[in-house]
């Protein structure tokens, strides 16, 4: 069993015993210790029923036990997110993101002001459009 997940479930359960967590399961303790302690990665199945036992987010418990990677439940989540979102406004931010990019990409035009003793001076606008 990793380091990760040991902390990971001594902290859910508190430094619960394997038998503990086998009457919270409503198992038994052997099945509890194979699943969670000797077998590597622990037993998907029984990571998520703890997690759910005591009330904690079994994707951490998944992530602890090396079963996910953060990178999977990013990928996952933002892409469920943005199936929710309608195709117009998708389209309406990457318009405006394009536009953006090209704002700060093009060069700022200069432009003349007279100083106290009226002599011309160069100045470039700075700070247009910032809030």
């Amino acid at each position: 069993m990793s380091q990760a997940f040991d902390a990971w479930k001594r902290t859910i359960t508190r430094g619960a015993s394997t038998r503990a967590i086998a009457e919270r399961l409503d198992s038994n303790g052997p099945r509890i210790k194979r699943h969670l302690e000797e077998s590597d990665p622990p037993v998907a199945d029984t990571v998520i029923e703890l997690a759910r036992a005591y009330g904690a987010n079994p994707v951490e418990g998944l992530i602890a036990a090396g079963l996910l990677n953060r990178s999977d439940v990013d990928h996952a989540a933002t892409r469920d997110a943005l199936s929710a979102v309608p195709m117009l406004q998708l389209l309406e931010e990457a318009v405006a993101r394009e536009r953006q990019a090209v704002d700060r990409r093009a060069p700022e035009p200069e432009r003349h002001t007279d100083d106290t003793h009226g002599r011309r001076i160069k100045r470039r606008r700075i700070g247009e459009g910032m809030l």
